[in-house]
């Protein structure tokens, strides 16, 4: 198991009913580990600081995304574990009701910079309060290569109907464009913004299947002639399928977080130095963004809720989210607004085509509520098989439509009246 655990003994200052045992408390956090390390490590840097402010000893445990699902659900059973616990996309809406509300903490920071991005809401307000604190999100845009883009005697596009007509040249070159059509999150995540870009959705706000509409049939026309010029290869694709198919040098464009780019700029500077970056491409309902979510929440058997609170507005301490956004290389993409023009983004012009790229994000299979039926959709992979029958022939529009409602509705979707 990847994990990485640093314990942060600082201090003898008592706080708390650890008075009364003569020894301070420990304040215990889960999170993510980041594909940017450097911003693991400057959270390891301000649970350090915030220590020593407090006179506490504070435990910070790193684990890779997999394993949180299956630690946050024993620490969830168990009534016991850590005080403050990451969440990606839907685990606020699965933990909601075992968690700390907020919403002081939350006032506190709209009142001094204003709202966070719409993403944030959906996902971290549930039943009327905040249930955790937003922290940042990863991403999923557009990456090309802009030598091929230039030999092919092409523009980058900034809508999907512009990427439709560059396509064909770039195939003919022998640098196509791609993205995976198969039974992984990145499917997932390129799909969902095209279905949105045209007009569809799976279910609306209510949680009444949506998916059966002119829209959705547009949507998935798209992909089944977008296809024609992508390598068969996508329909197997792993999440680093999109990864390999630039680094390699075979591809031209695909839908990315700047993980490829960190990575070229590590093995392949000279192919890194032709990488550039685009933001969400419109469509005809407009512009939407793809992105993993990450935020904190606090457990209610935390014997230490006020201390972690104290943590959550420290960490949003400006000086503290500067130093934070300062070490990820614009990884990971700040929750409020406040952090989008942050210098991270600018000192890299590579990395401004896709400032405030977060606002233009919406939650996989939003409008639909942000629940674990989302959740489930996500993890069936509804939305890639649709797209996969299609491109592939192996069923008809029509078919692949009906067959993807019946799994919603088997999700827990209901029927249209």
């Amino acid at each position: 198991m990847v994990k990485s655990r640093v314990v942060l003994l600082l201090g003898v200052v008592l706080l708390g009913s650890a008075l009364a045992f003569g020894a301070s408390p420990t304040l215990r956090i889960l999170m993510f580990s980041s594909f940017a390390a450097a911003n693991d490590e400057a959270l390891r840097v301000l649970a350090q600081r915030f220590g020593q402010e407090r006179g506490v000893e504070v435990v910070v445990d790193f684990i890779s995304i997999p394993e949180m699902y299956a630690r946050a659900a024993a620490e969830a059973q168990a009534q016991a574990g850590h005080d403050i616990i990451g969440a990606e996309n839907f685990m606020v809406a699965l933990y909601k009701d075992l968690v700390v509300p907020i919403d002081d903490v939350i006032q506190e920071i709209i009142d001094r910079w204003g709202p966070f991005h719409p993403i944030a809401k959906i996902l971290c307000y549930f039943d009327g309060h905040w249930k955790a604190l937003p922290f940042w999100a990863v991403g999923f845009h557009g990456l090309y290569r802009k030598d091929y883009l230039a030999s092919a005697g092409v523009e980058p596009p900034t809508s999907w109907n512009d990427l439709l007509q560059i396509a064909p040249k770039l195939s003919e070159i022998g640098h196509p464009v791609a993205f995976a059509i198969s039974s992984c999150g990145d499917a997932n995540n390129s799909l969902m913004q095209i279905m949105w870009a045209f007009g569809a959705k799976i279910a609306d706000e209510n949680g009444v299947v949506a998916i059966d509409s002119p829209e959705t049939r547009k949507a998935l026309e798209f992909v089944k002639e977008l296809f024609k010029y992508m390598p068969p290869e996508v329909l197997s694709w792993d999440n680093a399928g999109n990864n390999r198919f630039i680094l390699s040098g075979d591809g031209s464009w695909t839908l990315n977080p700047i993980s490829v780019l960190i990575s070229a700029r590590k093995t392949d500077p000279a192919l890194a130095a032709n990488i550039s970056l685009h933001g969400a491409l419109s469509g005809p309902a407009g512009l939407y963004g793809s992105a993993d979510f990450y935020s904190l929440m606090i457990w209610k058997f935390s014997p230490n809720i006020e201390l972690a609170k104290e943590f959550l507005r420290y960490l949003y301490q400006e000086a503290n989210m500067d130093f934070f956004m300062s070490s990820g290389d614009g990884f990971n993409m700040p929750a409020h607004p406040r952090f989008d023009a942050h210098p991270v983004f600018y000192k890299d012009p590579t990395l401004a085509p896709v400032i405030g790229y977060i606002r233009f994000v919406r939650p996989f299979g939003w409008p639909a509520p942000a629940d674990g039926r989302a959740q489930m959709v996500y993890t069936s992979w509804v939305i890639p098989t649709m797209f996969y029958k299609v491109v592939t022939g192996t069923t008809s529009i029509d078919v692949a439509i009906k067959e993807a409602e019946e799994a919603l509705i088997a999700i827990g979707y209901l029927p249209k009246p």
